[in-house]
C-alpha cells in the first residue's frame, strides 16, 4: 500500500473521539477552549484544548489553562540546548533523521509545499530523547524499526499512524507506540511537533524479563498502539518524560551523569512497562511471589554490583554472615537461583560494556573476561538467547 493510500484509507475517528479525546474519555462532561498563539512570521494558530469539567472550580481550570499554553509553546523550547539541525532541504532532513533512527522514505505532501524542519536530540545510554517537527505536511515510511521502540507524543498538530494492520490518529493527549516488527507508515500535519522517546529494544525487553523473572515465552514485547496521556499512570509517564527533556536543557543536571543515567533509564523503562498495556501486562499483574528477605536482596545487590567477582554460594553467604542453605532457599522463594542471578548480571554487564565501547577500543573476548565469563563460546550462546543478537553485533552498533 502506498503512503498516499494509507491516508486515504484511514478510518474515521469514532464518535467517542469527536472532541479529540481517546475513547476512555467518552461520557465525561467537557468544555472547549481555544488558545490563540502567535507564531514566528506573524501567523496565528488556534489550539483547541478539551478540558474536563471539574467541580473544584477556578483552581483546576487555571491549572488546565496553563497546560494548554504549555502545549503550544513546548515544541519551540523543549531540548533547545540539543538542537541537531534546522533545514528546509528534504534530502538533508531525511539523512539527518535517519542517523538518529533508521533509513526511511520522506515525501513532502501537497503542491508547492515546503519544509521548515528542526530536530533536537539527546542520546543517553539505552534511551534517546528527541523533539522533531517538519514544518510541512509529510509522509514518512521507515518500514520496520526492528532494533528499537519509540513512544511518539505529539506536542502540537496531528499524525496518522499505521503500524502493521492497525492505524490511529495521534494528537496531544494520545501518543503511539508502534511495534518494531511491523511496517510503520506515518503522515504528519504541517504543525505537528512530537516528543519522541527512543528506547533500545534489547534493553526494554531485558527490563521486562527482569520484572517477570523468566524469559519472554509468549513472543516479543508488543504494546497497545494508542497511549492515552490524559489520565492515570500514562499521564504520569508523560510528565516523567517531559521532566527528562526539561532537565537535559540545563547544563548541570542529574539525568545525564554517568553514575546516575542507568538508574534514570531503568525507572523510565520500568514505569513504561507498568503504565502502558502490553502483551505481558497480565503476567506482571498476576505475579504473586513473596517479598524477598533482606539478606536475599543484599545478595542480589552484591552480584549485580560486582558480577566480575568469582562468586560462589558459600562465599556470598559468608560475606552476608548467613548459611549457604538459607541463602539458596531465600532465592528459590522468589523464583530464582544463585546461578541464574550471576549469569544474568554478567551478561547484562557485558551488554552494557559492548554497547558503550567506542569502535576499536575493545574486543568481545576482553569484555567477557573482564566480567567473569571464562567460556566464551558458551557465553556467546547465552548472550544471543538473552539479547537476540551476537555480542559482536552489539559491539559494532
Amino acid at each position: 500500500m502506498s503512503l498516499t493510500s494509507v491516508n486515504a484509507g484511514a478510518r474515521r475517528t469514532p464518535s467517542a473521539r469527536a472532541n479529540g479525546l481517546p475513547e476512555a474519555c467518552s461520557g465525561r462532561r467537557l468544555t472547549r477552549m481555544v488558545v490563540r498563539h502567535r507564531c514566528r512570521g506573524g501567523q496565528n494558530q488556534d489550539a483547541v484544548c478539551n478540558l474536563q469539567a471539574q467541580s473544584s472550580g477556578f483552581g483546576t481550570l487555571k491549572e488546565t489553562l496553563l497546560l494548554g499554553e504549555r502545549a503550544m509553546t513546548e515544541p519551540f523550547t523543549l531540548l533547545r540546548r540539543h538542537e541537531v539541525f534546522r533545514s528546509g532541504d528534504l534530502d538533508q532532513v531525511r539523512e539527518q533523521v535517519a542517523r538518529l533512527f533508521c533509513p526511511h522514505e520522506l515525501v513532502l505532501y501537497g503542491r508547492g509545499a515546503r519544509l521548515n524542519a528542526f530536530v533536537r536530540s539527546k542520546r543517553l545510554r539505552n534511551v534517546a530523547v528527541n523533539v522533531i517537527a517538519y514544518g510541512g505536511e509529510v509522509l514518512i515510511d521507515p518500514g520496520r524499526l526492528d532494533d528499537f521502540f519509540v513512544v511518539m507524543m505529539p506536542l502540537s498538530g496531528k499524525a496518522h499512524i499505521r503500524s502493521g494492520t492497525e492505524e490511529i490518529d495521534s494528537y496531544p493527549g494520545l501518543a503511539t507506540i508502534p511495534h518494531p516488527d511491523r511496517p510503520l507508515r506515518m503522515r504528519w500535519t504541517a504543525d505537528c511537533a512530537q516528543l519522541i522517546i527512543r528506547i533500545d529494544r534489547v534493553a526494554l525487553e531485558a527490563r521486562l524479563r527482569d520484572g517477570l523473572g523468566y524469559p519472554l515465552n509468549d513472543g516479543s514485547l508488543s504494546f497497545r498502539l494508542g497511549m492515552d496521556l490524559t489520565a492515570g499512570l500514562t499521564a504520569s509517564w508523560r510528565r516523567m518524560s517531559l521532566m527528562f527533556a526539561r532537565e537535559l536543557d540545563h547544563e548541570e543536571n542529574l539525568v545525564d551523569r554517568a553514575d546516575l543515567v542507568g538508574s534514570w533509564e531503568d525507572a523510565l523503562m520500568a514505569s513504561l512497562l507498568q503504565a502502558q498495556q502490553h502483551n505481558y501486562s497480565p503476567a506482571m499483574c498476576t505475579k504473586a511471589l513473596p517479598a524477598a528477605r533482606p539478606e536475599v536482596n543484599s545478595a542480589i545487590r552484591l552480584i549485580k554490583d560486582s558480577p566480575e567477582e568469582d562468586w560462589s554460594v558459600t562465599r556470598l553467604a559468608r560475606v552476608l554472615d548467613i548459611g549457604p542453605r538459607k541463602l539458596q532457599q531465600g532465592l528459590q522463594e522468589i523464583g530464582t537461583t544463585f546461578t541464574q542471578e550471576l549469569r544474568m548480571a554478567r551478561l547484562q554487564r557485558v551488554h552494557d560494556a559492548l554497547h558503550a565501547a567506542a569502535p576499536g577500543t575493545t574486543t568481545v573476548s576482553k569484555v567477557f573476561a573482564q566480567n567473569g565469563i571464562k567460556h566464551h563460546g558458551h557465553g556467546a550462546g547465552q548472550y544471543r538467547d538473552l539479547f537476540g543478537e551476537r555480542p559482536s553485533d552489539t559491539l559494532r552498533r
